[in-house]
């Protein structure tokens, strides 16, 4: 198991108003799909209920990976990484949720080479709703502690609510979106893929 120094970086209201409801807008108005577990054809509504669609904007990309690059170097990751996938926009509305689950996927089999043979290794979480806009749907972060032997350690990320705050991580960090109790709560996700980890 990989040993990190943080789990976890986080940019507090880092992107506008503005460009939240810009993506808002372009992710509402794609194809809106029922949210699926990993590469499952169906839709699992006891481990995950949210609609998503999803994006493939030059200027969002531009927008979002001098974080990534900042919080890989910053939180000593150091992760090779050359591409990101689709950014998938998700809407969470009431009783919606994603239970415990990790990013990272068995390497790509896929004839084009940003992808072919790559993994998941960074995750990135952009928060577009206003955090009085809905209650519940707080992201939440889980790994075990080597440091403090092998404790538990669950962390529940209120301040990523804020608008246009990000929270990135490794892509095999457990983590979940705990129900929405109330109103609306929509997000985008970026995965940053690369080689494998040798």
């Amino acid at each position: 198991m990989m040993r990190l120094k943080n789990t976890y970086y986080f940019f507090p209201k880092a992107i506008a108003a503005e460009t939240c409801n810009k993506i808002i807008e372009i992710g509402r108005n794609q194809l809106l799909k029922k949210a699926k577990v990993g590469e499952l054809s169906a839709s699992q509504p006891t481990k995950r209920k949210s609609e998503v669609s999803f994006i493939t904007e030059d200027w969002i990309y531009d927008l979002l990976n001098p974080y990534i690059v900042k919080a890989n170097k910053e939180a000593d990751w150091n992760f090779q990484w050359d591409w990101n996938e689709s950014s998938q926009f998700t809407i969470y509305r009431k009783n919606s949720f994603y239970g415990w689950h990790l990013d990272e996927n068995p390497p790509y089999k896929d004839p084009d080479k940003n992808f072919n043979n790559k993994i998941r290794k960074i995750s990135l979480t952009l928060q577009l709703t206003d955090k009085n806009k809905y209650k519940g749907g707080a992201l939440q972060l889980r790994w075990i502690d080597d440091t403090k032997k092998n404790t538990l350690q669950t962390v529940t990320l209120k301040e990523a609510k804020d608008l246009g705050s990000i929270i990135i991580f490794p892509s095999f960090v457990w983590h979940q979106v705990l129900p929405v109790t109330q109103g609306k709560r929509e997000s985008l996700v970026n995965w940053s893929i690369g080689n494998r980890f040798i």
